[in-house]
């Protein structure tokens, strides 16, 4: 019996990996780490290719794991960087922003991207900016970014709103800097959609 088992077990690794030498990925390569570099020189088609080539070794080896889109990935960590990137903020304010962005994808009310999100007209006004084309993301606000389109969160999904203005149905968190004034994150104005 064990002899069997061991068998199959060899069997196993073998077909995985003769799998993997099929693909256009190598199992070694960390494929996030390279999609975060790309990210942050602005090489989209580098960034690009190593998305596909880790969403190929998630099928091929763990097919429940979480894609991360490229796109994504790169956008939300520009408009973090965009509307929080001051070194002295703290990474709470900046994790929040970025939050806000994601609780409007996931909202009936907002577009279901996060660049529609960061498209909608009246909405993050650096995004359409040459400030915001230019704009290379640090490490930081990429792995913020990162945390967040694996699903990590902090505030109810109701806070949709977030500006130096009071709005919606009432204010969720308040930050305030002394160079930069404050930051209100706000409930939506129909927070009946977000009931549990």
């Amino acid at each position: 019996m064990r002899k069997f088992v061991s068998l199959l077990l060899s069997a196993a690794l073998a077909l995985t990996l003769s799998i993997a030498a099929l693909a256009d990925f190598q199992p070694e390569t960390d494929y996030m780490e390279r999609m975060l570099s790309a990210a942050s020189a602005g090489d989209t088609p580098g960034g690009l290719a190593a998305e596909k080539s880790r969403n190929e070794k998630i099928d091929s080896i763990c097919p429940e794991y979480n894609r991360i889109s490229y796109v994504d990935l790169y956008l939300l960590a520009k408009i973090i960087y965009a509307e929080a990137g001051s070194g002295w903020l703290p990474e709470e304010w900046k994790f929040c922003v970025g939050e806000v962005v994601m609780n409007r994808v996931a909202s009936p009310e907002f577009p279901d991207t996060v660049e529609e999100v960061l498209m909608q007209p009246g909405q993050y006004y650096g995004r359409g900016s040459r400030y915001f084309a230019s704009l290379r993301p640090d490490r930081q606000h990429l792995l913020i970014a990162l945390r967040l389109l694996e699903g990590e969160r902090h505030m109810t999904p109701a806070v949709v709103f977030q500006a130096n203005f009071p709005q919606g149905s009432g204010t969720y968190l308040k930050f305030t800097d002394s160079v930069l004034g404050s930051t209100y994150l706000c409930l939506s104005s129909r927070p009946g959609l977000y009931a549990a």
